[in-house]
């Protein structure tokens, strides 16, 4: 069964370190990279009983093995991206446009289309 997870936030820390929130399946979670054979992966981060925030075992974990592999894949496909895309309300018609013509949408060409029709267009491909 496939996972639901949105990501909120992803953050570039320093020295190749990232970190994310979000949630999966309706559960907020916050994940951050380790380095493990000189990559960068995720791993999710919980509370444990002392109150500290980080990587737990499955038997103590909220998540299971498939949530954590799928929270890991997502943001392992937005790092390799660059990041999330920046919202699409802050991007200017020029860029929407690019946006659009990238997307392959059809229908943004036309001038009669305005900044809120090509917002619409983008986050329904996307």
């Amino acid at each position: 069964m496939a996972k639901s997870i949105e990501v909120l936030s992803f953050t570039s820390l320093d020295d190749n370190k990232f970190e994310a929130t979000g949630t999966c399946d309706g559960a907020a979670f916050l994940a951050r990279t380790i380095i493990w054979q000189g990559d960068p992966i995720f791993k999710v981060q919980e509370a444990s009983e002392e109150g500290e925030v980080k990587h737990l075992n499955m038997k103590d974990s909220t998540f299971d093995r498939g949530q954590r592999i799928a929270i890991a894949r997502k943001l392992k496909a937005i790092r390799l991206d660059g990041g999330l895309p920046p919202a699409t309300d802050d991007l200017s018609v020029k860029e929407l446009r690019a946006r659009c013509a990238a997307l392959g949408i059809d229908g943004w060409r036309d001038r009669s289309v305005r900044k809120a029709d090509l917002v619409a267009m983008v986050a329904a491909a996307a």
